[in-house]
């Protein structure tokens, strides 16, 4: 053999060992971490669909609060209604009703009625007293928008007592009318 096919088959023996060490040393790892991180990747990939999906639900967990937060305060509004405007209203027709000298009989309060901007509160007021006495409890009443008469009705009925005072007779009269409370709504 000549020394020139000897150099070519040490540098061919040569190549072929740096190719196998490079192959062994950096490709094969370089192969073997980028198949981990592929896979890390497909992993990370599912986590954020995972998260996505998480966070979907978040919204929907939240718009669900959002309704019973708001279901709530209606509630509470309903509540803080009734126990702040009957006792108000109450209070202004017995003060009218005392100034008249109007005796009450009954006074039925049916349930709350709610509307988009308002509620409707059916107040049923049984009452005693001359027809001048009534007559101005009545005006009274209308002109400071305590009750509202033109949406209800008036039944009145001659009693058997007298007043003590005119000696005329009382009537007793059965008032069905409305109170109107404003933000009572939807």
């Amino acid at each position: 053999m000549n020394n020139f096919a000897v150099v070519i088959l040490i540098i061919v023996l040569a190549a072929a060992g740096a190719g196998g060490a490079f192959w062994m040393y950096y490709l094969q790892p370089a192969e073997e971490e980028r198949g981990r991180l592929q896979q890390d990747i497909r992993g990370l990939e599912a986590k954020k669909d995972e998260i996505r999906n998480v966070a979907d639900e978040i919204a929907r967990i939240n718009e669900a609060i959002a309704k019973l937060t708001a279901e709530k305060n209606k509630l509470q509004m309903e509540s803080n209604q009734m126990t702040t405007v009957v006792p108000k209203l109450l209070d202004s027709i017995e003060a009218i009703a005392n100034k008249f000298n109007v005796k009450f009989q009954d006074i039925r309060i049916s349930p709350l009625v709610r509307a988009e901007q308002w509620s409707e509160l059916p107040v049923e007021l049984g009452l005693l007293g001359t027809f001048q006495d009534i007559g101005n409890f009545l005006v009274i009443c209308e002109k400071r928008k305590i009750i509202n008469l033109a949406a209800g009705s008036i039944t009145i009925s001659v009693s058997a007592e007298t007043d003590p005072k005119s000696k005329s007779p009382l009537l007793t009269v059965t008032l069905n009318a409305k109170v109107y409370i404003m933000g009572g709504g939807y």
